[in-house]
């Protein structure tokens, strides 16, 4: 099952790189991504597979403590 989180950010393309990256590296299964600009910040919308370990609520913890992120909130 897939669980998805949308978040700001202020560097569009090099903050998606960023995020990416790092939920890459800690081997979560990101399953969709998207982003569209949204008056100077980016808006992305990241889905995660919750049921292939580390889970969803451990990849929302890293993507907040990224540096130009903001206004995380998961989508329902």
């Amino acid at each position: 099952m897939s669980r998805k989180v949308s978040f700001r950010v202020l560097n569009g393309m090099d903050s998606a790189v960023r995020v990416l990256t790092t939920l890459r590296r800690k081997k979560f299964a990101v399953t969709e991504f998207s982003m569209r600009d949204d008056n100077g910040s980016a808006m992305f919308e990241v889905s995660v597979d919750d049921l292939i370990s580390p889970g969803f609520e451990s990849a929302v913890l890293y993507v907040k403590k990224l540096v130009d992120v903001f206004d995380v909130v998961e989508i329902y």
